[in-house]
């Protein structure tokens, strides 16, 4: 895993740290990743080693503790196997290149803590992953939401916690180079579609023919007809969708995985680029249930796409209808397969013996597998 093609994400995370560590210090930070993300860069310049190689020995690591916390999962019995089993089959050829272990391994943290109820904590890990990489952020809603189900109260503390952890990181940043701290977003507010997303499918089947692709934003982005609709579009369902999980999780339809879940396959799918490190921030998840056809196939779809297709397409020349097409097809899985389950969450917690948590509040509670409601206590 250490050509050129496969260390190009590790080599850009040494030019951020070398550039950040550079006089004047901190000036110089990345354009796409929170600030915090630079501990993750910075480290491996401490040892004189090879920076790939210090890089994936901290990742297998991060890797190796997030398979190992499958320890205290007795509800969910072979969930460490089933992470195993979906990172081997969909994401090996960019676990020890990419960074995203360390955000994912927070958030699966913070779900942990909130399954425990241990809200203290699981808001604490949420909001370090998020520091590191945005999307965790978006697990807070639905912890506000169950919590208050099971409490009867909000959590005006930890939001407030939140909130004053973020601004002392903003206040860093904007101390030492104010001009970045909106970069990630615009960078995410200004790029194309990239090959493997669902607007890029959506733009390939619109337009098969006249289709065409540029190098831009680090990645093979797609361009042709609708490109504007398409992408207003998706963002309007993928709010739309985020509002209506949030509900039925307010009205305890969706338990504390299951909305995580969710949510996490909503900005996976409503995301302008589909980089096969994205499949991190479903597999834990994917392992509090039983192991699915559907997500074994979009794994393996996952890896056909990247590295197999991508390899190929590069080899052959400009075009890259191989691994469009084959993303397109994961996508078409993926989002067949999470509604199905979806469906199944719903359809237990219509049925689900309600036990309460709290004077005048109702929590349905759910056999392990997420499917079948049993009584608690």
């Amino acid at each position: 895993f250490w050509g050129e093609g496969f260390s190009a994400d590790v080599a850009l995370y040494e030019h951020y740290a070398r550039a950040a560590l550079a006089s004047p210090l901190l000036h110089s930070l990345p354009k796409e990743y929170p600030i915090a993300s630079l501990a993750l860069f910075v480290a491996p310049l401490m040892l004189p080693l090879s920076y790939a190689l210090v890089f994936g020995l901290l990742t297998a690591a991060g890797t190796v503790a997030l398979i190992l916390s499958s320890g205290g999962l007795s509800q969910h019995p072979g969930w460490g196997r089933r992470t195993a089993t979906y990172m081997v089959v969909g994401a090996v050829a960019v676990v020890f290149v990419r960074y995203d272990i360390f955000p994912v391994l927070s958030c699966f943290l913070a779900v942990d803590g909130a399954r425990r109820r241990k809200w203290g904590r699981a808001w604490a890990w949420a909001v370090g992953g998020g520091l590191l990489k945005l999307f965790p952020f978006l697990l807070l809603p639905g912890f506000l939401l169950v919590e208050r189900r099971q409490t009867g109260r909000w959590p005006p503390r930890r939001v407030a916690g939140a909130c004053v952890a973020l601004a002392a990181v903003v206040t860093v940043q904007l101390a030492t180079a104010a001009s970045t701290v909106l970069s990630p977003i615009s960078y995410q507010w200004h790029r194309g579609f990239e090959l493997s997303s669902l607007p890029g499918s959506l733009t390939f089947l619109v337009d098969p023919l006249g289709v065409h692709w540029v190098a831009g934003f680090g990645t093979i982005e797609v361009t042709g007809a609708g490109h504007a609709v398409i992408g207003v579009s998706v963002a309007l369902v993928a709010v739309v969708c985020l509002s209506a999980l949030w509900v039925l999780t307010s009205k305890g339809r969706l338990s504390v995985e299951a909305v995580s879940l969710a949510v996490l396959s909503m900005a996976v799918l409503g995301d302008k680029a589909f980089a096969p490190q994205y499949l991190l921030w479903l597999i834990p998840f994917w392992a509090y249930w039983p192991l699915r056809r559907g997500w074994l196939a979009v794994a393996a779809l996952t890896t056909l796409v990247y590295p197999l297709l991508y390899e190929e397409a590069h080899a052959w020349g400009p075009s890259f209808y191989l691994p469009t097409v084959g993303a397109a097809v994961r996508n078409a899985v993926l989002l067949a397969a999470t509604v199905g389950w979806l469906r199944e969450q719903l359809r237990a917690s219509r049925s689900a013996v309600l036990e309460p948590c709290a004077p005048g509040v109702n929590e349905p509670v759910f056999a392990p597998d997420g499917r079948v409601p049993i009584l608690a206590g």
